[in-house]
């Protein structure tokens, strides 16, 4: 008889890929390596890689990402996957910023210049722009970064501001302000996927259990 697979977290010394953005990166990656290494799997690594939104599928398939951390839109089809997180949106801008810490106003939101990160990189429009174009208004959107670590180094430099995930937020508020939106912007989800070939794999189920509880964190 087969015998079943296991995993020893303490004695493994298996390379783990995950898939993720800075900002996925910045929000678990730290709490990840500190579970790790509590657990003690002192052996076993952690490999952090870029997602390629129009590859993914392929890069799970090919095992070239264990598992991808990525948003409900940039789901594969037909992937397994577990939702960690939801997040609310705060608008964010410079300690001392001119226009003080209030809530702006929509219409004081929409003449403000805005930073936005596209994924894709170059892009000048976002969900909020669809929000506020529902309301007959529009943005100056004077910047586009393809990383959210660009984003806190322009804000605390200039007066623009940007809206972003209120954990993401919370890493710089020793120079940043984090703000209420005037609209309802909705929430960003974070989900882990993987390939179904995974879904009983030993070592999978332990990072994928490792992941959820950093998200509860």
């Amino acid at each position: 008889m087969r015998t079943p697979p296991v995993f020893e977290p303490k004695s493994s010394q298996r390379t783990f890929a995950i898939g993720a953005n800075d900002n996925a990166s910045a929000m678990l990656g730290g709490r990840l390596v500190q579970r790790m290494r509590r657990s003690g799997a002192a052996t076993t690594r952690l490999a952090f890689r870029a997602v390629d939104p129009a590859r993914l599928a392929a890069q799970l398939e090919a095992g070239e990402i264990d598992i991808a951390l990525v948003s409900k839109n940039a789901l594969p089809n037909g992937m397994p996957h577990r939702p960690l997180l939801e997040e609310r949106f705060m608008m964010a801008q410079r300690k001392a910023h001119p226009r003080g810490s209030r809530r702006p106003s929509l219409k004081e939101y929409a003449s403000l210049e805005h930073v936005i990160v596209s994924g894709d990189g170059g892009s000048f429009r976002g969900f909020v722009d669809d929000i506020l174009a529902a309301r007959g208004l529009t943005r100056r959107v004077g910047v586009s970064v393809q990383h959210y670590s660009v984003v806190p180094v322009i804000l605390q430099s200039t007066d623009f501001v940007c809206t972003l995930p209120a954990r993401f937020l919370a890493r710089y508020s020793n120079v940043l302000t984090a703000i209420g939106l005037p609209f309802d912007a909705g929430h960003f989800s974070l989900y882990a996927t993987w390939h179904a070939r995974f879904d009983n794999d030993p070592g999978h189920v332990w990072l994928r259990d490792l992941l959820a509880d950093c998200a509860e964190d």
